[in-house]
């Protein structure tokens, strides 16, 4: 399971629980039109990166 977490506008942490590498992805990108800050993703080992990282890291092709 990933677990998305980052900091809304009021201020507060949250976390949210995602069971595909793909809809961590979505979630990050939700979270930053919403205004979060400090967005990350821990991914099912507990390695915890940043979203932009995390994109980078799954190597999608966007053709």
């Amino acid at each position: 399971m990933y677990k998305v977490t980052g900091t809304d506008p009021a201020g507060r942490e949250m976390t949210f629980a995602c069971g595909t590498d793909e809809q961590a992805l979505e979630k990050t990108w939700e979270l930053a039109r919403r205004g979060f800050r400090d967005i990350a993703v821990s991914d099912p080992k507990g390695k915890r990166m940043s979203a932009g990282a995390f994109e980078r890291a799954l190597d999608f092709d966007y053709e």
